[in-house]
C-alpha cells in the first residue's frame, strides 16, 4: 500500500489526503472483514500469566491493563528515543521539513518514509492486539475509535510525541471524570474539551513546525 498508495501523495502540504485515503483503506478493510468472518463481537482470551490482577496499596488492577500501561510507556520513551536520540530521527525530521533539502544532502526519503509506514503500521497492530480485551473487538474496531485517535494527534499536535501523550491523557480523564460524574451527558465533556482546547490551541499543544 504504501508502494503503491501513498508515496503518490507524498510532498507538501497534503496530510489531509493521507488521512482520507487511510480511511478509505479502513472501510474497504472493514467490509472484506465483515464478509470473511462476520458482524459478531470475537473475544480473546488472555494468556494465564495476564489474567491475574496487580495490587498497588490499597487498590488492584487487572494485571492485563497494568501490562497496557507499562508496554505502552517502554513504547512512548522508545519512540522518543527514537527520533530525538538517533540518527535515523534526525534524517526523518528533515525528510519530513524540508524533502528537498533532505534528498539534496543525501538522504534516501523514499526508504525513510517506508520504514516509517512499516513501523507505523505495527504500533498500530499492536495498539489493536493490546486493546482487543479492553475494547469490544468487531469488524468495525478500527472505525469506531478512529475519531478519538485523530483527536489525540490533532490536540497534541502533529511531530509531537510529548504531545499526544498529553493530549490523550487529557482527554481521557476529561471523558472518565464526565462520564462517571454526569453519566448522562455522555461525550459531551469530551466533545467540549476538544473544542475548546483547538479554540484556544488550533495546531495542538506542541505542534512542532518546520525549521
Amino acid at each position: 500500500m504504501e508502494r503503491l498508495l501513498y508515496r503518490r501523495i507524498y510532498g507538501g502540504n497534503n496530510e489531509l489526503q493521507q488521512v482520507l485515503l487511510t480511511i478509505g483503506l479502513t472501510f474497504v478493510i472493514i467490509a472484506l472483514v465483515n464478509y470473511g468472518f462476520g458482524p459478531t463481537i470475537k473475544r480473546i482470551p488472555l494468556p494465564e500469566i495476564l489474567s491475574g490482577s496487580v495490587s498497588l496499596g490499597s487498590k488492584t488492577i487487572p494485571m492485563h491493563r497494568a501490562f497496557v500501561i507499562g508496554l505502552g510507556a517502554v513504547t512512548i520513551l522508545g519512540l522518543w528515543a527514537l527520533l530525538e536520540r538517533t540518527n535515523f530521527g534526525v534524517r526523518l525530521r528533515a525528510a519530513v521539513d524540508n524533502p528537498a533539502m533532505a534528498e539534496a544532502l543525501g538522504i534516501r526519503t523514499e526508504r525513510l518514509y517506508t520504514a516509517v509506514f512499516a513501523l507505523s503500521t505495527g504500533l498500530a497492530a499492536l495498539g489493536g492486539v493490546l486493546g482487543a480485551e479492553l475494547l469490544p473487538l468487531d469488524p468495525y474496531y478500527a472505525i469506531r475509535y478512529i475519531v478519538l485517535f485523530l483527536a489525540v494527534v490533532a490536540v497534541g499536535g502533529a511531530g509531537s510525541i510529548l504531545g499526544s501523550v498529553v493530549a490523550a491523557l487529557t482527554l481521557g480523564i476529561l471523558d472518565t471524570a464526565g462520564r462517571y460524574l454526569v453519566p448522562n451527558f455522555g461525550e459531551f465533556f469530551f466533545s467540549a474539551a476538544l473544542i475548546l482546547i483547538l479554540f484556544r490551541w488550533p495546531n495542538g499543544f506542541f505542534h512542532r513546525r518546520a525549521a
